[in-house]
């Protein structure tokens, strides 16, 4: 058990580190860098590693070692800021405010510009347009910490995938069972689909099926196992390993191909200084998979930077990836500090500049042909100093959560936290910056913004840090924008001293839930755009960390209990929430799995399984070890526990669950172990 305030510490620190950008000195490829050149300086006998042609040499750094040092890094910068910033004595949850939400204080955010938005994206005009921004950045650097860099360039960047995201329904008011998730369309054939942010969007994810095969990315990172699983008995049939030593990250598999995305990291020797610059390359490499057996490569195509997310959609792979740029001085060359696709620099005109000077990175989006996955269709670029997205069926967001620390303003100032978002429209490939602007608070996760015909709704959490005062607070309120982004309704001081957990738009309905010492769930009218109302709200004990439809007029919550007198967590809950009257919301019903403490639900929403058709909820939760469930629930009877089994897999890798007919397959890195549907008795097991 733990108490409400280490909960919001544990939520805090995991939620801070997902976005945050780790000191050049810290990744692993700086990291591997300096120990080859510590190496080689002790005279080490291993000869030199032949470089590739033009001076580039890769290597492949295995994900699991990357994701320790980012997690590392990314708690002790985050958490010393905030305590930093927080007054002496003050409670946990206040010392933590400003890390509530997904993402770290950024290093800019001091020295942010005053300038307004004035809601159109200016794209560069020239590469000397782009390397002045970069210097801007390297000089507030070198004003509040000292120095820009730990002695590495760095062109890259180790951020995890974004991790935040069922489907957005077109329907007002309450639910409909058609809103249930993109899985629900797959089910009808059989088997179960990666469930997704906004329907009719597809998402990448680390274990897919074809109906009749289990494709699974194994702990290594280098290769995806093709499993048999047209009868009991799973057997291992085939292999996809990327070319180049890349490290995976996730893939699709869709019309018998399967779409792999790979890290490939490399280094270069400055010929005249000898600094090591250090880049990385996504690959999204198109197999045949017809014959599962034996994988042909179709064509592959790169561009700089990590890989961040992708979207298909249309015949499209929209292609996301995070390239860096912090180091004591840039180079003259642009090769240096713009991002490259299929091996050339992106022009200048397709690089959207920050509404401020702080930005040391870009988010890289390309577009490819599904039917030609030899080129890219469109790319662009967005200076940025954060990475977050939320894809609609239309356009891409990019939202940057500005933090609320004493720096930011001058002394006596009240500084709230700052949205800023930009907009970009696809179709059919092509990509083209429509609006940017600004709004108080932060964002909890890509399911607090919603667009629906045309509008954008946003929930956010206002922390406020008044500099005079030494103090940290925090409201929540609403926010709707037009389609140039510019704000036509709100709403403002809602839940004093709580913050969001957790949204969800359906139509003209939406519903999200605070915390601090009962889960408050509210239902927000937003059918008069320019008046959105709230309309319901609903306590009961602890918080739900994800929402999800269920059905006609039900919403399910996945989250933990609280006490409300001791504050201490009594274990992981699954509610279902009546909401045939959104005025009026009900809880229906609750199962309480006692002494559990987390799940991968709470980070990844591809990591829930979930089917209104088959009446099936499937996840994994933590209570000394992993276990997997599975739910059920009868109106007026509630639900009922059918699984609870262990999780025998290990590795860095999420666990996954997926149905094919009457079999459900638990997932976890290199054990595959199948259950009876019905029944749950185990079937098989298989270790790769």
């Amino acid at each position: 058990m733990t108490t409400r305030d280490e909960q919001d510490v544990m939520k805090a620190i995991d939620e801070a580190t997902r976005d945050v950008v780790v000191p050049e000195s810290l990744r692993p490829e700086a990291v591997e860098a300096l120990l080859e050149r510590a190496q080689a300086q002790e005279g080490a006998s291993a000869a030199p590693a032949r470089r590739a042609p033009s001076g580039w040499r890769r290597r492949a750094v295995p994900w699991g070692i990357a994701a320790c040092l980012v997690l590392v890094a990314g708690v002790g910068l985050a958490a010393g800021r905030a305590f930093l910033a927080a007054p002496s004595g003050a409670e946990n949850d206040a010392s933590f405010s400003a890390l509530s939400d997904k993402g770290a204080p950024s290093d800019s955010s001091p020295a942010e510009s005053d300038a307004p938005v004035d809601g159109s994206i200016a794209a560069a005009e020239s590469y000397d347009q782009v390397k002045e921004c970069l210097e801007k950045y390297r000089t507030e650097q070198e004003s509040l910490y000292g120095s820009a860099t730990g002695g590495i360039l760095a062109l890259n960047d180790a951020s995890s995938p974004e991790a935040a995201s069922s489907a957005d329904s077109a329907a007002s008011g309450a639910l409909s069972a058609k809103s249930d998730s993109a899985a629900s369309a797959a089910s009808s054939a059989g088997y179960s689909d990666t469930n997704v942010r906004t329907e009719g969007v597809d998402e990448a994810d680390i274990v897919k099926t074809d109906g009749e095969h289990l494709f699974i990315l194994q702990e290594s990172a280098a290769e995806i196992a093709v499993v048999d699983a047209t009868d009991d008995a799973m057997r291992k049939v085939g292999s996809i390993v990327p070319s180049d030593q890349g490290q995976i990250s996730e893939f699709y598999v869709r019309d018998g191909k399967a779409y792999v995305l790979t890290n490939v990291s490399m280094t270069r020797e400055d010929d005249q200084g000898g600094e090591i610059f250090d880049f990385s390359e996504v690959r999204l490499e198109t197999y045949d998979v017809s014959n599962p057996g034996d994988p042909v490569l179709l064509g592959s195509v790169s561009q700089s930077g990590r890989y961040q997310s992708s979207r298909l959609v249309d015949g499209y792979l929209y292609l996301f990836s995070t390239y860096n740029v912090s180091c004591a001085t840039i180079p003259d060359d642009p090769e240096f500090y713009v991002p490259r696709v299929a091996g050339q620099n992106i022009a200048s005109q397709d690089i959207y500049l920050p509404p401020s000077v702080g930005a040391n990175q870009y988010l890289v989006v390309t577009s490819i042909a599904v039917d030609d996955p030899t080129q890219t269709v469109d790319q662009k670029a967005v200076l940025t100093d954060s990475n977050s997205l939320y894809v609609s069926a239309e356009n891409i967001y990019v939202y940057e959560n500005r933090w609320p620390i004493a720096l930011a303003r001058s002394e006596g100032e009240a500084d709230p936290g700052r949205i800023t978002i930009r907009k970009i429209a696809y179709h059919d490939g092509q990509l083209e910056g429509v609006a940017q602007t600004k709004v108080s608070g932060t964002l909890n996760d890509s399911f607090s913004i919603d667009e629906h015909e045309g509008m954008v709704r946003l929930v956010t959490t206002v922390n406020t840090w008044d500099a005079e005062t030494s103090q940290m607070t925090s409201t929540n309120e609403v926010h709707v924008l037009d389609g140039n982004l510019e704000e036509v309704g709100s709403i403002t001081g809602l839940a004093e001293d709580e913050r969001v957990y957790s949204a969800r738009f359906f139509g003209d309905t939406a519903y999200f839930v605070t915390f601090r010492e009962t889960d408050p769930l509210f239902t927000v009218d937003f059918s008069d755009p320019t008046n959105p109302q709230i309309i319901g709200s609903l306590k009961i004990p602890g918080f739900s960390e994800y929402l999800h439809p269920y059905g006609e007029g039900k919403l399910l919550g996945i989250g933990m209990d609280v006490d409300e007198k001791s504050g201490v967590t009594n274990g992981m809950k699954v509610t279902m929430f009546d909401v045939s009257d959104p005025t009026d919301v009900k809880e229906a019903d609750t199962f309480l799995i006692e002494d559990a403490y987390g799940s991968d639900v709470f980070h990844d929403y591809r990591a829930v399984l979930i089917s209104a058709d088959r009446n099936m909820i499937g996840f994994s939760g933590y209570a000394g070890r992993e276990t997997y469930y599975v739910f059920d629930y009868v109106d007026g009877e509630g639900f009922e526990q059918l699984m609870a089994e262990d999780v025998n897999g290990g590795g860095w890798t999420g666990t996954r669950g997926v149905y094919i007919d009457d079999t459900l397959y638990v997932v976890k890195g290199n054990a595959v172990e199948s259950y009876r549907i019905g029944s749950y008795k185990k079937v098989d097991d298989l270790l790769l």
